[in-house]
């Protein structure tokens, strides 16, 4: 007797999608942490990227240039600027750099900044922190926090370090606790 083989039972079937779902639902947890674990990364790159510019411009330029962090709507926000003389008045003003758009922390992330009391850091036409204290380096900082990657067990920190020279640092870290 012969018997022809149509296809695949039902039973095949429900065991073939039962694995594809055992196997999505295993790894749901491991995709949630890479995306917040890039999402940190692209923050702090984007704000460190955002501060060598700055520098960049300030030496091409040969203008003091800062960024400037305000609070606008409960959120951290960031803008460059740079120092021009107004004519008609005859004294220094800060301008808004053109090429330069105004951006955001996201508040997931609780950043903390150490700045001066103005929240500016200054780079000079040497491409040096022009406002940097000596005496409180600490005050030179930005942290960002993930407290998804906290609760992982993770690297939930990137901690920004801005120096006299101009050079500025981005460290991953883990949180104690």
């Amino acid at each position: 007797m012969i018997r022809i083989n149509r296809g695949f039972s039902l039973i095949e079937l429900i065991v073939v999608v039962a694995l594809i779902g055992i196997i999505i639902i295993s790894s749901y947890p491991s995709i949630l942490n890479t995306l917040e674990t890039r999402s940190l990364e692209g923050t702090a790159r984007d704000l460190l990227t955002t501060m060598e510019m700055a520098r960049y411009y300030a030496v091409n330029e040969k203008v003091l240039c800062r960024i400037r962090f305000f609070q606008d709507n409960n959120n951290w926000s960031y803008l460059v600027e740079k120092q021009t003389k107004e004519i008609s008045q005859d004294e220094l003003v800060w301008q808004a750099v053109p090429k330069f758009f105004k951006k955001t922390l996201p508040r997931k992330f609780s950043p903390q900044l150490q700045l001066p009391p103005d929240g500016t850091i200054v780079f000079s036409p040497l491409g040096m922190v022009a406002n940097y204290d000596f005496n409180a380096p600490q005050k030179h900082q930005i942290i960002l926090q993930s407290p998804k990657l906290k609760s992982f067990g993770q690297e939930d920190l990137r901690i920004i370090n801005i120096y006299a020279g101009g050079s500025i640092s981005c460290i991953k870290a883990k949180s104690k606790g």
